[in-house]
């Protein structure tokens, strides 16, 4: 299989006549209407191909009009394969406008041994948006050790930084001291433009409205994370 480069794309706002309009555009990944009630849209990704071979690069641009709910949800999980020697890129843009509501749950990326994986989320929130995203991470398939792993997450709110996270899982850092011991899940929750309830004391609050809940595991089944991605979308939509 030839790698591949090519950008997903999902545009949702509202017409001068207060209709909801979805702009699709499909890469590595396909988007597909699941189901529109007013201005709240709810979008599948399928992959369209094996994602991901050594030399892909997928691209996924997202804007959240004023006003819009947009539920975003992965059919099922990314396999890295071994890479072949290459490297392999996945860069996730996204823009919500001013009460733009956007909710992703992002299903495992496995990365395979002899994967090397580089991973952006790139986000801007304005005034009064909100995000939530579910993102798990799982290095190895069962009885591996994993490939490579970088991930950069930078986020802003309001024009200002709200998280900057930089993990680099490499195969040699993972062994550190306090890096990840013996877990190679890594589940994270991640909530900005508001202040979740329902906070751990292990859980970070940014610096802008929102907050971080990440578990460490050796098995994705182990996560407690499944209730507070539950908890935390009820207070998503039921939002002043």
């Amino acid at each position: 299989m030839q790698p591949a480069t090519a950008t997903t794309s999902i545009v949702a706002r509202l017409t001068t006549a207060g209709e909801l309009r979805l702009d699709l555009g499909s890469g590595l990944l396909s988007p597909r209407v699941v189901r529109v009630d007013g201005a709240t849209a709810e979008i599948a990704l399928v992959a369209t191909g094996a994602t991901l071979i050594g030399g892909d690069e997928v691209q996924v641009a997202i804007t959240v009009g004023s006003g819009i709910q947009l539920v975003l949800r992965d059919i099922a999980g990314t396999v890295a394969y071994h890479g072949r020697g290459r490297k392999s890129f996945w860069h996730n843009s996204v823009q919500i406008e001013d009460d733009g509501i956007l909710s992703w749950d992002a299903k495992p990326l496995v990365v395979s041994d002899g994967a090397d994986v580089e991973r952006s989320l790139v986000a801007h929130v304005a005034t009064g948006g909100r995000l939530l995203l579910r993102d798990t991470v799982a290095l190895g398939r069962t009885g591996e050790l994993g490939g490579d792993l970088r991930c950069s997450t930078t986020v802003t709110y309001d024009d200002r930084p709200a998280i900057r996270e930089d993990l680099h899982l490499d195969r040699p850092a993972r062994g550190y001291p306090g890096v990840l011991g013996p877990h190679r899940v890594i589940d994270t929750l991640l909530a900005v433009g508001w202040q979740p309830q329902d906070l751990q004391p292990t859980d970070f609050v940014l610096a802008r409205p929102g907050a971080l809940a990440r578990v460490l595991t050796e098995v994705a089944h182990e996560s407690d994370l499944d209730q507070r991605w539950r908890s935390w979308s009820q207070e998503l939509r039921g939002r002043p």
